[in-house]
């Protein structure tokens, strides 16, 4: 069993006006180059944002930056690293953040609890995070489909790839806040992440079993 909790909106709030600070600040730095949109998605745009204190990992946010180069200038390698270089120029001068991770799907900035550069290697512990997020750089070409780059980290080559934009959910979001059911639909989200023992199984997932358990249950 897992022992994931809730997030207080009093705790994370103010890291989320951090990072749309940090953007704001990135967006001013490359509006010369290209200008570009973010969200905040998953469970941060929810007020559903959870973390197991029995582990290392902390709580995260999930941003999509979609970029505005409707003429395809520059390539998805381009677009990448010039993101991940300036963000890392942004939170080195005054933000916490250790430099971004450039992870497959997403690019990730981290704080820890402590400087990962001052754990004892021979205690064989990795430094604790505090909170997290991912960056996604992403292209939305309809309602149903939209792509992303995805980084190779064996070949080390960028492409845009095509992934589904989630589980079409927003009706059934909708039946459950106009009949008042939010609080029951994060007892079960909670429950099912608490329970969950498949490592495959993704948050939005389980969020989408969530809403459409409760739906069924109620309409």
């Amino acid at each position: 069993m897992n022992h994931f909790e809730y997030v207080s909106k009093s705790k994370y709030m103010p890291v989320k006006k951090e990072l749309i600070k940090i953007i704001n600040q990135v967006q001013d730095e490359l509006r010369e180059q290209f200008t570009f949109d973010y969200k905040f998605i998953g469970s941060s745009s929810r007020n559903m944002i959870t973390y197991d204190p029995k582990t290392n990992k902390g709580y995260d946010f999930d941003i999509n930056i979609e970029v505005n180069d409707f003429d395809e200038y520059y390539s998805a390698k381009e677009l990448k690293e010039i993101l991940i270089n300036t963000f890392n120029q942004v939170i080195k001068l005054t933000y916490p953040y250790a430099s971004c991770q450039n992870n497959t799907r997403v690019f990730t900035i981290k704080v820890y609890e402590e400087n990962p550069c001052c754990i004892n290697i021979i205690a064989l512990r990795s430094p604790k995070i505090e909170y997290s997020c991912d960056f996604a750089i992403v292209n939305t070409i309809n309602d149903y489909k939209q792509e992303y780059i995805r980084f190779n980290k064996n070949t080390h080559e960028y492409s845009w790839q095509m992934q589904c934009k989630g589980y079409l959910l927003s009706k059934k979001e909708a039946y459950i806040k106009k009949n008042k059911l939010t609080n029951e639909l994060r007892k079960i989200y909670l429950d099912k992440k608490n329970f969950n023992t498949n490592p495959n199984k993704k948050s939005r997932a389980l969020y989408a079993e969530a809403v459409n358990e409760l739906y069924n249950t109620h309409h």
